[in-house]
């Protein structure tokens, strides 16, 4: 996934957190990765996409929260990652 077209889907539009934000696709890839059987880095479904843009953008979103317990995936980003580990 392109980091552009992941700025376009967390609607950020200065390059002042692009080191951020590749870093957390680079953990949201390596996640997936190990989690769903034949996942491929380079040509990603079309739910795969949506789920790394949605995984990406409540890590980005969150990503000042420190408080214990608190759940930094919403229940559809979890949704859909089980449903592509089921697969």
């Amino acid at each position: 996934m392109e980091l552009e077209k992941l700025k376009e889907y967390l609607r950020v539009d200065f390059t002042d957190d692009d080191g951020t934000i590749q870093l957390i696709l680079d953990a949201v890839l390596d996640e997936m990765q190990e989690l769903i059987p034949a996942f491929d880095r380079q040509n990603p479904t079309n739910r795969q996409k949506l789920l790394i843009c949605t995984y990406v953008k409540e890590m980005y979103d969150n990503r000042d929260r420190t408080e214990a317990g608190q759940k930094s995936i919403r229940f559809a980003v979890q949704s859909m990652m089980l449903k592509e580990m089921l697969r």
